[in-house]
């Protein structure tokens, strides 16, 4: 064996000085610890003991045994921070990590000396005659176990535990015949990860979630347990772990079906508009939003089936351009369904709705008969349909997956499930959607547990990472490394950041001006709203705009639009390299001086655009006033089109008077009943002009009244 500077124990047993095996049926054939199995065998090394360390041990099963005893840890493993051994199955105090192949699984558990406590279990294939090499890292209170581990393998097993922090070391065999060899103990203290860290659970009042990503800000969306909030909530982040609460996305209402019962939301965005997919009612209902912070609301209010109890949609887009629905119909049990989405993104395509998946596994079936929570990833045109399986109270409540060669179907359910399960550190790892690190080199499974091992709700939301591995078969599966309680490293490519995200609409959408009109005595506005994933809900930052008035053509009578460009303030980032520019609808009238021309014309119910929009600013004629309203160095290199612009207005004012805290100029274009504006109730601002242009009006008027008081005058007089 090589030996190595921080070895602490090693021996391959080609003698058994130092260990004592008076506990069950031991041998010491071919240089080999062997246990007959009949009992649980126990040996552990004398006068020795280990606090913080890795162990390590082969082991060899070569025969099942009948074994009646049930409330024990079943299997052949290591012992570790034992105290002591006395008789029987579960004679020791300490913990015990082995391989079951009775039931295909690794198990870790404890005993106090009579009673056995089990901790965490994980499905693997397990074969008679091959040779495993199993791992145990202990630091402190965190506990890993590994099964033939490689550098950058996933712990099977990862909980922390504290009953017993130091103790001997051992074999333990129960129900196998089974040989040891090759033990090594070597010293380990736990390494922080570097950079930063994150630590289960991330939010309270989290369930069912899902995460959508775009333009470099995370949304959650989920269920709030414990208490109905009238709706969906959304969070936003940029690192997956600090989130900001933004309110209610979807609201109960008149424009969104359901009284009760929103749940485990679903989200998708096609050609701009963002879909979210809910239950309300134990029915189905799809919302649409341009903005992923909503309001979502329904273009025909009404849930997708009225005669049908449905929940827990996911929408799916495949390489082809179809968009996929997969849900549960509540038929024997909790049934997973699936079916072509129709162009209009809110009706099924009916003649393809399949049964996809059932509960058929012993352990989706615990406290009820339930497959829920679907969630589709596709790798190397395989179809991978995760979920998850049994009653949400079960201790067998966790997460599987199916695979199949097409999005419809058939499936079959990977042999190992479920690979995320709950266990007596975190109760309740069910309900989960799928995420990836923004530099897309990591996926995360975004799920749900409970508040703790009495109590489901509120429930609480958690992330760890999910990957594909190749099982010793060569075949392509998923696996989990969690559910974690230790700090972890954060989503690779993430950083914690104040993402701009939108510009709240502006309130004046659209102008009216005179043809041939001074750009500059526009009345337009000087300030917007901007919404980041920092921001709290309802309290938009307002920046100022720079208008670009020169794109304005004063010989077209066409509605135009125009451009105002708006700098970031140092602190908030373009991460999605947003186009940072509002729009103006400008409408012209065909002669100068009619009402409306020259001032904003709040009252029109003409939509105009706003928002990052398309098109280019332009590189002249913005507002000389704003500039020095505006941050000093604002603005941040490769934040999309904040780049300052000459401007050929210097010395103008739009004359509006307001701080930067006035809002969306709802003071200076308030209209009145009927659509007049306050500030051009019939005489224009510029007077001067205004006689100018009405001369031959004003000697009209003057003759008539001339003419109507000699009438009058001569009227009297002969009376």
């Amino acid at each position: 064996m090589k030996v190595n500077a921080d070895t602490l124990y090693q021996t391959d047993f080609s003698s058994l000085t130092g260990w004592d095996t008076g506990h069950g049926t031991w041998s010491n054939e071919d240089g080999q610890l062997t246990a007959n199995g009949d009992q649980a065998d126990k040996a552990i090394l004398k006068d020795k003991d280990f606090s913080n360390f890795e162990y390590n041990t082969e082991v060899t099963v070569s025969q099942q045994k009948t074994f009646d005893q049930k409330d024990t840890g079943l299997g052949s493993g290591l012992l570790f921070r034992v105290q002591s051994l006395t008789e029987g199955v579960n004679g020791f105090q300490g913990y015990y990590f082995g391989i079951d192949l009775a039931d295909q699984q690794v198990v870790l558990g404890r005993s106090d000396g009579s009673t056995w406590t089990p901790i965490a279990t994980k499905k693997m294939t397990l074969k008679t005659g091959k040779t495993y090499q199993l791992k145990v890292k202990a630091s402190g209170k965190h506990i890993q176990c590994f099964v033939d581990y490689d550098n950058d393998d996933y712990p099977r097993i990862d909980v922390i535990d504290e009953q017993y922090p130091k103790g001997a070391i051992g074999e333990r065999s129960a129900g196998q015949k089974a040989a040891f060899d090759n033990v090594a103990v070597s010293s380990y203290t736990e390494q922080a990860p570097t950079g930063s860290t994150y630590q289960n659970p991330i939010l309270p009042e989290v369930a069912d979630p899902d995460v959508l990503y775009h333009n470099g800000t995370y949304y959650l969306y989920g269920t709030t347990p414990g208490r109905e909030v009238g709706g969906i909530k959304v969070y936003t982040s940029t690192d997956l772990t600090n989130w900001t609460d933004k309110g209610l996305a979807m609201k109960m209402g008149p424009k969104n079906w359901g009284a009760s019962g929103f749940w485990a939301p679903d989200l998708i965005e096609r050609d701009g508009k963002f879909y979210m997919y809910y239950t309300a009612n134990e029915h189905l209902c799809v919302a649409v939003s341009d903005s992923p912070l909503g309001p979502f609301e329904q273009t025909e209010v009404g849930p997708m089936h009225w005669d049908t109890k449905e929940i827990d949609a996911h929408v799916f887009k495949d390489d082809d351009g179809q968009y996929y629905i997969y849900f549960v119909r509540f038929t024997d049990g909790n049934v997973i369904w699936g079916a072509k989405l129709n162009d209009d993104m809110r009706s099924l395509d009916e003649k393809s709705l399949t049964k996809l998946l059932v509960p058929s596994q012993p352990w989706e079936q615990d406290m009820a008969r339930v497959n829920e929570g679907p969630y589709m990833l596709k790798k190397d045109g395989i179809y991978y349909l995760t979920y998850s399986g049994a009653h949400f109270e079960s201790p067998m409540y966790g997460s599987g997956y199916a695979t199949s060669k097409s999005p419809l179907g058939p499936y079959q359910k990977y042999q190992n499930n479920p690979i995320m399960q709950s266990n007596s550190i975190v109760h309740g790892t069910g309900h989960h959607g799928i995420t990836v690190s923004p530099d897309g080199q990591e996926m995360f499974m975004v799920y749900h547990r409970h508040l703790n091992l009495n109590q489901s709700d509120p429930r609480q939301f958690a992330i760890d990472r999910l990957r594909f591995a190749k099982d010793e078969e060569g075949q392509t599966i998923l696996e989990v490394h969690g559910p974690t309680v230790t700090q972890q490293a954060t989503p690779s490519g993430s950083i914690d950041a104040d993402n701009f995200i939108e510009f709240a609409p502006l309130e004046t959408k659209e102008i009216t001006v005179a043809k041939g009109s001074d750009p500059s005595k526009w009345k337009l506005p000087q300030f917007v709203g901007v919404r980041t994933s920092k921001s709290a809900a309802g309290k938009d930052q307002q920046l100022t705009i720079r208008w670009n008035r020169q794109e304005y053509d004063p010989n077209s009578t066409n509605t135009q639009i125009i451009h105002g460009s708006v700098a970031l303030p140092n602190g908030i980032r373009n991460l999605g390299q947003q186009n940072l520019t509002v729009t103006m609808n400008v409408k012209t009238t065909q002669k100068p001086g009619e009402p409306g021309s020259g001032s904003s014309d709040s009252g029109n119910d003409d939509q105009g655009q706003q928002g990052p929009s398309q098109g280019d600013p332009g590189n002249a004629g913005h507002d000389q006033e704003t500039q020095d309203q505006t941050n000093s160095g604002q603005s941040e290199s490769g934040q999309g089109n904040q780049e300052q612009m000459p401007d050929s207005t210097a010395g103008q004012d739009d004359g509006l008077g307001l701080e930067p805290n006035a809002g969306n100029l709802a003071a200076s274009t308030a209209t009145e009943p009927g659509g007049s504006s306050k500030q051009n109730s019939g005489l224009l601002p510029q007077t001067g002009e205004f006689f100018k242009n009405q001369q031959h009006l004003l000697v009209t008027a003057a003759l008539m009244l001339l003419l109507a008081g000699g009438v009058l005058f001569y009227r009297r007089k002969r009376h």
